[in-house]
Protein backbone atom coordinates (compact mmCIF):
# COMPACT_ATOMS: atom_id res chain seq x y z
CA UNK A 1 0.00 0.00 0.00
CA UNK A 2 1.19 3.17 -0.83
CA UNK A 3 0.74 6.15 1.52
CA UNK A 4 1.39 10.03 0.95
CA UNK A 5 1.62 12.09 4.31
CA UNK A 6 1.17 15.52 3.62
CA UNK A 7 2.79 17.22 6.56
CA UNK A 8 3.37 20.88 5.70
CA UNK A 9 1.50 23.52 3.58
CA UNK A 10 3.11 24.32 0.37
CA UNK A 11 2.11 27.85 -0.74
CA UNK A 12 1.62 28.30 -4.62
CA UNK A 13 3.49 31.19 -6.12
CA UNK A 14 3.27 31.90 -9.34
CA UNK A 15 5.25 30.04 -11.75
CA UNK A 16 6.50 31.08 -14.98
CA UNK A 17 5.53 31.23 -17.59
CA UNK A 18 -6.46 5.35 -31.98
CA UNK A 19 -6.50 2.09 -32.01
CA UNK A 20 -7.04 -1.35 -33.09
CA UNK A 21 -10.94 -2.59 -32.71
CA UNK A 22 -10.28 -4.25 -29.40
CA UNK A 23 -9.27 -1.66 -27.79
CA UNK A 24 -12.03 0.65 -29.29
CA UNK A 25 -14.89 -1.90 -28.20
CA UNK A 26 -13.12 -1.43 -24.80
CA UNK A 27 -13.24 2.25 -25.09
CA UNK A 28 -16.95 1.73 -25.34
CA UNK A 29 -17.20 -0.27 -22.80
CA UNK A 30 -15.93 2.67 -19.99
CA UNK A 31 -18.38 5.13 -21.44
CA UNK A 32 -18.79 7.28 -18.55
CA UNK A 33 -22.25 8.32 -17.90
CA UNK A 34 -22.36 11.29 -18.51
CA UNK A 35 -24.21 12.41 -21.74
CA UNK A 36 -23.87 16.05 -23.52
CA UNK A 37 -27.62 16.84 -21.85
CA UNK A 38 -26.34 17.06 -18.71
CA UNK A 39 -24.84 20.81 -19.39
CA UNK A 40 -26.14 23.38 -20.87
CA UNK A 41 -23.31 23.82 -22.71
CA UNK A 42 -20.94 20.97 -23.47
CA UNK A 43 -18.28 23.62 -22.97
CA UNK A 44 -18.89 24.42 -19.67
CA UNK A 45 -17.75 21.19 -18.80
CA UNK A 46 -14.31 22.65 -18.98
CA UNK A 47 -14.88 25.55 -16.61
CA UNK A 48 -16.46 29.07 -16.85
CA UNK A 49 -14.45 32.12 -17.85
CA UNK A 50 -16.38 33.37 -14.87
CA UNK A 51 -14.81 33.22 -11.87
CA UNK A 52 -17.50 32.55 -8.95
CA UNK A 53 -16.03 32.03 -5.40
CA UNK A 54 -13.05 29.58 -5.17
CA UNK A 55 -12.46 27.55 -7.98
CA UNK A 56 -9.52 25.67 -9.66
CA UNK A 57 -7.94 27.62 -12.54
CA UNK A 58 -7.55 26.14 -16.10
CA UNK A 59 -5.03 26.67 -18.65
CA UNK A 60 -5.13 25.35 -21.63
CA UNK A 61 -2.22 24.77 -24.18
CA UNK A 62 -1.78 23.44 -28.05
CA UNK A 63 0.98 21.35 -28.49
CA UNK A 64 1.28 21.24 -32.29
CA UNK A 65 2.77 25.17 -32.48
CA UNK A 66 4.78 27.85 -29.97
CA UNK A 67 2.99 30.64 -29.00
CA UNK A 68 3.97 32.81 -32.25
CA UNK A 69 1.60 30.01 -33.68
CA UNK A 70 4.36 28.13 -35.81
CA UNK A 71 4.21 24.79 -36.02
CA UNK A 72 6.19 22.14 -33.90
CA UNK A 73 8.18 18.97 -35.65
CA UNK A 74 7.21 16.14 -34.96
CA UNK A 75 4.94 16.98 -32.60
CA UNK A 76 2.94 13.82 -31.97
CA UNK A 77 5.72 11.48 -31.30
CA UNK A 78 7.07 14.71 -28.88
CA UNK A 79 3.10 14.95 -27.06
CA UNK A 80 3.99 12.48 -24.46
CA UNK A 81 7.68 12.76 -23.37
CA UNK A 82 7.27 16.61 -23.32
CA UNK A 83 4.24 15.80 -20.89
CA UNK A 84 6.40 13.67 -19.12
CA UNK A 85 8.88 15.59 -18.44
CA UNK A 86 6.79 18.48 -16.96
CA UNK A 87 5.37 15.92 -14.83
CA UNK A 88 9.04 14.79 -13.28
CA UNK A 89 9.87 18.63 -13.05
CA UNK A 90 7.21 19.02 -10.45
CA UNK A 91 5.08 20.50 -12.76
CA UNK A 92 7.27 23.79 -13.92
CA UNK A 93 5.19 25.69 -16.09
CA UNK A 94 8.26 27.19 -17.63
CA UNK A 95 8.56 23.93 -19.89
CA UNK A 96 5.31 24.67 -21.49
CA UNK A 97 5.92 28.37 -22.32
CA UNK A 98 7.39 27.65 -26.36
CA UNK A 99 3.84 26.17 -26.67
CA UNK A 100 0.85 27.91 -27.42
CA UNK A 101 -1.49 28.92 -24.46
CA UNK A 102 -5.18 30.28 -25.01
CA UNK A 103 -5.23 33.79 -23.48
CA UNK A 104 -7.71 33.60 -21.17
CA UNK A 105 -8.39 30.59 -18.46
CA UNK A 106 -11.29 28.87 -17.53
CA UNK A 107 -12.21 28.61 -13.74
CA UNK A 108 -14.34 24.91 -12.49
CA UNK A 109 -14.88 23.25 -9.49
CA UNK A 110 -14.89 19.91 -10.83
CA UNK A 111 -13.69 17.65 -13.66
CA UNK A 112 -16.66 15.79 -14.78
CA UNK A 113 -16.72 16.19 -18.72
CA UNK A 114 -19.37 14.21 -20.83
CA UNK A 115 -18.90 12.48 -24.04
CA UNK A 116 -17.81 15.40 -26.42
CA UNK A 117 -15.80 16.32 -30.05
CA UNK A 118 -12.44 16.98 -28.72
CA UNK A 119 -13.20 20.19 -29.97
CA UNK A 120 -14.78 21.08 -27.03
CA UNK A 121 -11.92 21.94 -25.42
CA UNK A 122 -10.57 24.52 -27.38
CA UNK A 123 -14.21 25.70 -28.24
CA UNK A 124 -14.33 26.46 -24.39
CA UNK A 125 -11.15 28.78 -24.47
CA UNK A 126 -12.22 30.33 -27.77
CA UNK A 127 -9.06 29.44 -29.38
CA UNK A 128 -11.32 26.84 -31.50
CA UNK A 129 -10.40 28.76 -34.70
CA UNK A 130 -6.73 28.63 -34.27
CA UNK A 131 -6.31 25.13 -33.21
CA UNK A 132 -7.02 22.10 -34.57
CA UNK A 133 -9.55 19.50 -32.03
CA UNK A 134 -5.72 17.34 -30.92
CA UNK A 135 -2.97 17.05 -29.05
CA UNK A 136 -3.96 19.38 -26.32
CA UNK A 137 -3.38 19.67 -22.52
CA UNK A 138 -5.17 21.61 -19.86
CA UNK A 139 -3.55 21.92 -16.83
CA UNK A 140 -6.06 22.88 -13.45
CA UNK A 141 -4.25 23.94 -10.72
CA UNK A 142 -5.27 25.47 -6.74
CA UNK A 143 -5.12 24.73 -3.28
CA UNK A 144 -7.58 22.58 -1.97
CA UNK A 145 -8.32 20.68 1.64
CA UNK A 146 -11.10 17.64 2.05
CA UNK A 147 -14.19 18.20 4.05
CA UNK A 148 -12.37 16.24 7.05
CA UNK A 149 -9.23 14.87 8.46
CA UNK A 150 -8.61 11.56 7.22
CA UNK A 151 -6.73 9.40 4.55
CA UNK A 152 -7.99 9.75 0.66
CA UNK A 153 -7.06 9.02 -2.93
CA UNK A 154 -8.29 9.54 -6.03
CA UNK A 155 -9.96 8.11 -9.00
CA UNK A 156 -10.90 8.25 -12.49
CA UNK A 157 -9.93 7.84 -15.95
CA UNK A 158 -9.74 10.14 -18.55
CA UNK A 159 -9.71 9.48 -22.27
CA UNK A 160 -6.82 10.29 -22.76
CA UNK A 161 -5.39 11.90 -20.24
CA UNK A 162 -5.50 12.48 -16.63
CA UNK A 163 -2.54 12.79 -14.08
CA UNK A 164 -3.45 14.59 -10.66
CA UNK A 165 -0.37 15.77 -7.95
CA UNK A 166 -0.47 16.87 -4.55
CA UNK A 167 2.16 19.12 -3.63
CA UNK A 168 3.48 18.55 -6.86
CA UNK A 169 3.52 14.81 -6.17
CA UNK A 170 1.90 13.11 -9.07
CA UNK A 171 -0.49 10.54 -7.05
CA UNK A 172 -2.72 9.43 -9.48
CA UNK A 173 -2.35 8.60 -13.29
CA UNK A 174 -5.90 7.76 -15.19
CA UNK A 175 -4.92 7.91 -18.38
CA UNK A 176 -5.60 5.51 -21.34
CA UNK A 177 -3.53 2.38 -21.27
CA UNK A 178 -1.69 3.74 -24.48
CA UNK A 179 -0.37 6.82 -22.68
CA UNK A 180 2.26 6.22 -21.25
CA UNK A 181 4.76 8.78 -19.14
CA UNK A 182 8.01 6.16 -19.23
CA UNK A 183 9.94 8.84 -16.94
CA UNK A 184 7.38 9.31 -14.33
CA UNK A 185 6.91 5.66 -13.77
CA UNK A 186 3.46 5.97 -11.45
CA UNK A 187 1.64 2.91 -11.16
CA UNK A 188 -1.25 1.93 -9.81
CA UNK A 189 -1.06 0.72 -5.96
CA UNK A 190 -1.55 -3.55 -5.14
CA UNK A 191 -4.79 -2.43 -2.74
CA UNK A 192 -6.63 -1.31 -6.16
CA UNK A 193 -10.75 -0.81 -5.20
CA UNK A 194 -13.29 -2.61 -7.29
CA UNK A 195 -14.52 -1.24 -10.82
CA UNK A 196 -15.80 2.15 -10.93
CA UNK A 197 -19.56 2.00 -12.06
CA UNK A 198 -19.61 5.72 -14.24
CA UNK A 199 -15.94 4.47 -16.02
CA UNK A 200 -14.79 1.07 -15.51
CA UNK A 201 -11.39 2.32 -16.59
CA UNK A 202 -10.83 4.27 -13.48
CA UNK A 203 -7.66 4.15 -12.01
CA UNK A 204 -7.24 4.07 -8.07
CA UNK A 205 -4.69 6.78 -6.61
CA UNK A 206 -2.02 6.64 -3.56
CA UNK A 207 -3.93 7.15 -0.37
CA UNK A 208 -2.85 10.84 1.10
CA UNK A 209 -3.50 11.53 4.55
CA UNK A 210 -4.92 15.15 4.04
CA UNK A 211 -6.48 17.38 7.32
CA UNK A 212 -9.60 20.09 6.68
CA UNK A 213 -8.32 23.27 6.75
CA UNK A 214 -4.74 22.54 6.21
CA UNK A 215 -4.55 23.75 2.20
CA UNK A 216 -2.27 21.70 -0.54
CA UNK A 217 -0.96 22.38 -3.62
CA UNK A 218 -3.19 20.37 -6.31
CA UNK A 219 -2.27 20.22 -9.94
CA UNK A 220 -4.96 18.24 -12.36
CA UNK A 221 -3.61 17.68 -16.08
CA UNK A 222 -6.51 16.39 -18.63
CA UNK A 223 -5.69 15.77 -22.76
CA UNK A 224 -6.28 14.44 -25.65
CA UNK A 225 -3.50 12.80 -28.59
CA UNK A 226 -5.10 12.58 -31.89
CA UNK A 227 -8.75 14.10 -32.03
CA UNK A 228 -11.94 12.39 -32.10
CA UNK A 229 -14.27 11.82 -29.16
CA UNK A 230 -13.19 13.26 -25.44
CA UNK A 231 -14.64 12.23 -21.63
CA UNK A 232 -13.64 11.56 -18.25
CA UNK A 233 -14.24 12.00 -14.43
CA UNK A 234 -12.42 12.61 -11.56
CA UNK A 235 -13.79 10.87 -8.23
CA UNK A 236 -12.56 9.95 -5.11
CA UNK A 237 -12.33 7.52 -1.75
CA UNK A 238 -12.02 7.86 1.88
CA UNK A 239 -10.64 5.64 3.81
CA UNK A 240 -13.03 3.92 5.80
CA UNK A 241 -16.06 5.43 4.02
CA UNK A 242 -18.67 2.87 2.44
CA UNK A 243 -20.55 3.54 -0.78
CA UNK A 244 -23.80 2.31 -1.60
CA UNK A 245 -22.90 0.29 -4.92
CA UNK A 246 -24.58 1.66 -8.12
CA UNK A 247 -27.33 -0.69 -9.83
CA UNK A 248 -25.09 -2.04 -11.97
CA UNK A 249 -23.58 -3.78 -8.74
CA UNK A 250 -20.03 -1.71 -9.01
CA UNK A 251 -18.85 0.97 -6.74
CA UNK A 252 -20.20 4.34 -6.94
CA UNK A 253 -17.84 7.04 -5.71
CA UNK A 254 -18.31 10.39 -4.60
CA UNK A 255 -17.50 12.84 -7.11
CA UNK A 256 -14.57 15.48 -6.64
CA UNK A 257 -16.15 18.72 -6.47
CA UNK A 258 -15.20 22.07 -4.58
CA UNK A 259 -19.16 23.52 -4.65
CA UNK A 260 -21.90 22.01 -4.19
CA UNK A 261 -23.32 20.73 -7.47
CA UNK A 262 -25.87 18.08 -7.08
CA UNK A 263 -26.04 15.84 -10.26
CA UNK A 264 -29.36 13.47 -10.79
CA UNK A 265 -27.46 10.16 -11.60
CA UNK A 266 -26.99 6.46 -9.98
CA UNK A 267 -23.30 5.84 -10.49
CA UNK A 268 -21.85 8.70 -8.68
CA UNK A 269 -21.74 10.14 -5.60
CA UNK A 270 -22.44 14.27 -5.40
CA UNK A 271 -24.28 14.37 -1.99
CA UNK A 272 -20.89 14.75 0.29
CA UNK A 273 -19.65 18.05 1.54
CA UNK A 274 -17.41 19.60 -0.81
CA UNK A 275 -13.56 19.79 -0.63
CA UNK A 276 -12.88 23.28 0.17
CA UNK A 277 -10.73 25.53 -2.29
CA UNK A 278 -8.62 28.50 -1.20
CA UNK A 279 -7.60 29.76 -4.59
Amino acid sequence: MSTVTVSTIRTRLPRQGHTTLAAFALCLAAVPFFTPAAFAQSEAAFGSSERKGATLIGIFYDLKQTQQREPIPEFARRYTPSLDEFLVSGFDEALLNRYFRAALPLYTTQLAVPMMSASGAPKAFGVENVVKPSYWVIHYKGQIAPPTDGTYRFVGNFDDLLVVAINRKVVLDGSRPDTKFARLGWKEPADKGPRVAANELSKYGDWVVLKAGQPVDIDILIGERPGGQFHGLLLYEKKGETYPPAPNGRAALPLFQLAEKPTPNNQILTDRPPWKCFN
